[in-house]
């Protein structure tokens, strides 16, 4: 290939000689690869859209991965450019295009974390627009995944704007799960001991597990998680006791009753972890809020 060409640049030079433009016969000779490459491109380009339209890829998505697309035949035919130039304009050149690009690189580099990162979460998918997250000290419903931000619907109803290299830098809690997949991992057992029920406690959950039956072949449901600090001066029983005639009572509400269990002790403070677990995320600022509401009713001594 490389023989060939020579030959035809050499062919050029013999042609063009006669009027003093032999110097650009590698450029002229180069055409038909840039040709080439272009069409390449238009199609890559058409190929990307389509397949990012069917698969429901939002927009700024598409763009993001166009532009990338861009910069990617942009810097080979920088490098045909290049290999094509003399020595020493071809160090200016390279020279150029580095503080060139340093300076690019550095006024933007922020922006270009965000978009890493959002392809990233568009392709890995830690969570999706209509889930429930907690993404460090701020949690709600996921409205939006662009290649900039997520955007996320919280508690009090106000929307709020997380960079997505905040997203993928912090600690983050999704809690959409699979149906079947957490009662394998409990075990129904679990749930049956959770309350010591009676005979007619253990039918009315049985009548709940019957409900939920329609749900155990791969759907997915949301198992919030919140805690509460009790001050150790508190009697154990009694805030269990306390706790477990609000969860007894708020048991119809929700997919299963809410449980708790001891989550962790400082000098002054016992942890309980409360769960409940509902079809619908928007339950979690409605009924979930009340729930929490009465457990922090706790009688003071």
């Amino acid at each position: 290939m490389q023989d060939i060409f020579s030959y035809f640049v050499g062919y050029l030079i013999f042609l063009l000689t006669p009027f003093g433009l032999e110097e650009y016969a590698g450029y002229i000779a180069a055409l038909p690869f840039f040709v080439f490459l272009y069409i390449l491109y238009l199609i890559t380009i058409r190929f990307v859209k389509i397949s990012f339209k069917r698969v429901g890829m939002p927009r700024e998505a598409t763009s993001g991965t166009v532009f990338g697309i861009r910069l990617f035949f942009f810097a080979v035919a920088l490098l045909v450019l290049l290999s094509l130039a003399g020595d020493t304009l071809g160090t200016y050149v390279l020279a150029g295009g580095a503080l060139l690009g340093t300076a690019i690189g550095l006024a933007f580099s922020r922006a270009l974390q965000n978009i890493v990162s959002g392809v990233y979460i568009l392709v890995a998918r830690p969570f999706r627009v209509g889930d429930y997250i907690r993404m460090g000290d701020s949690e709600g419903i996921v409205l939006e995944i662009t290649l900039n931000y997520t955007r996320i619907l919280r508690t009090d109803h106000t929307r709020q704007f997380i960079p997505n290299s905040m997203s993928v830098d912090s600690k983050m809690t999704n809690f959409r799960v699979r149906v079947d997949d957490y009662f394998d991992e409990r075990g129904m057992e679990y749930h049956r001991e959770l309350f010591d029920l009676d005979d007619a406690e253990d039918s009315r959950f049985d009548d709940a597990l019957d409900r939920i039956k329609f749900l155990t072949k791969g759907d997915e449901v949301f198992r919030y998680t919140f805690d509460i600090e009790m001050e150790r001066t508190c009697s154990k029983p009694a805030v269990q006791t306390f706790f477990t005639s609000i969860c007894e009572k708020w048991k119809e509400y929700f997919i299963l009753p809410p449980e708790f269990f001891f989550w962790s002790t400082t000098a002054t403070t016992i942890t309980y972890r409360f769960a409940l677990i509902t079809q619908d995320a928007k339950d979690i600022f409605t009924k979930g809020q009340d729930f929490r509401s009465e457990l922090s009713e706790y009688p003071s001594n």
